[in-house]
């Protein structure tokens, strides 16, 4: 019955976040200051989806990413990433879990918050990254932050970051989570690296930390 459930949801979800959320464009040659919003995305396609190295693929199925929000199976997260956005001009390039307001957003994997920003499309937005800083995880329309959080903290996987919610132009009545993977390429353009689809590499069921986990079956990739 909950995938019947999911079907209009989904599609009311596509049809009004267009255009999508996506990494915000570039800005100076270096970040702004933390205290300092990034720019909005230019109307321009955002960069094309990069094939992935074997090392790359390699190095996230070790990491085992969490679904980042509390409660919802790898099963649940939907296959959104390609999706047509802007009429067909480019896709989602990016994942919607759909759950209830004020569900625990998790973070994917352990890291360091690089950035708590609020902007008219993501509206309450994270971006966070792995320990090695290869790959940036944004995470987009939250309700709002966990207590604590500030740029720089490390994070262990599951932890509480944040909130679903539907700010920026998510739908009012669909709350959601936009999560999206980067890889990090550029220090002065992080928010702005080649994004993949995380779906294939989310293998684990999102739980918050320190609560009794289940174990997940990997997908076959």
């Amino acid at each position: 019955m909950r995938a019947f459930l999911l079907v209009p949801a989904l599609a009311a979800l596509t049809a009004a976040c267009a255009p999508a959320i996506r990494p915000l464009g570039p800005i100076a040659p270096v970040p702004a200051p933390p205290e300092m919003e990034l720019p909005e995305p230019p109307s321009e396609s955002p960069p094309p989806a990069a094939p992935l190295s074997l090392s790359d693929e390699e190095y996230l199925n070790t990491r085992a990413l969490m679904v980042p929000v509390d409660g919802v199976t790898p099963e649940r997260v939907p296959d959104t990433y390609w999706q047509a956005r802007d009429g067909g001009a480019r896709t989602h390039q990016a994942t919607d879990i759909l759950a209830k307001r004020g569900t625990p957003v998790l973070s994917a994997d352990s890291g360091t918050v690089l950035r708590l920003t609020r902007n008219t499309l993501g509206g309450i937005t994270i971006y966070a990254t792995d320990p090695e800083r290869r790959f940036v995880f944004y995470y987009a329309h939250l309700d709002r932050y966990a207590d604590g959080l500030h740029e720089g903290k490390t994070v262990a996987q599951g932890e509480v970051i944040g909130y679903v919610g539907t700010t920026g132009n998510a739908p009012k009545n669909t709350p959601h989570l936009h999560f999206q993977v980067m890889r990090y390429v550029d220090a002065r353009a992080w928010w702005n690296g080649p994004p993949l689809d995380p779906r294939p590499f989310l293998t684990q069921t999102g739980v918050r930390l320190g609560a009794p986990q289940t174990a997940s079956v990997p997908r076959e990739h």
